[in-house]
């Protein structure tokens, strides 16, 4: 079935033009071209006199290199992890350099090769778990 974004109920507040100018796209002709539509399809699009549908947000997103929560301005942020601990693990790790994010993962599998350290699952063996783990 063919849906409208505004046929969802969705509200929005369409970041084209910005995403297509921090994209390098200079002109909608350009954007236009890529997406093999015609440039007053896309202008309509930009200043909001037509919604757009799913499929071609998701091709504007693709081409944009960005998410669909960005393009229509939702400022989306993910539940907190329920284990504090979770949180503050994934605060520190976003925090880190590359090299050092490698350095935490080698870390965090030394513990994960070690039975005794992990939380056993319901009918499984810790083997079975240790192999998940790694792999």
């Amino acid at each position: 079935m063919y849906y409208s974004v505004i046929e969802m109920g969705a509200n929005m507040n369409l970041q084209l033009m910005r995403l297509r100018k921090e994209a390098g796209y200079k002109s909608r002709r350009l954007v236009a071209d890529a997406l093999g539509i015609s440039e007053r399809k896309y202008k309509s699009w930009e200043t909001e006199e037509v919604r757009l549908t799913l499929d071609d947000a998701c091709d504007i997103a693709d081409l944009l290199h960005c998410t669909l929560d960005e393009l229509a301005g939702r400022d989306f942020q993910p539940a907190a992890y329920s284990d504090p601990r979770q949180q503050a693990l994934n605060h520190s790790y976003s925090l880190l350099d590359e090299k050092s994010k490698g350095d935490l993962a080698g870390i965090a599998s030394t513990f994960t090769a070690d039975p005794s350290r992990l939380a056993s699952k319901s009918g499984q063996g810790s083997e079975d778990v240790v192999g998940e783990a790694i792999a």
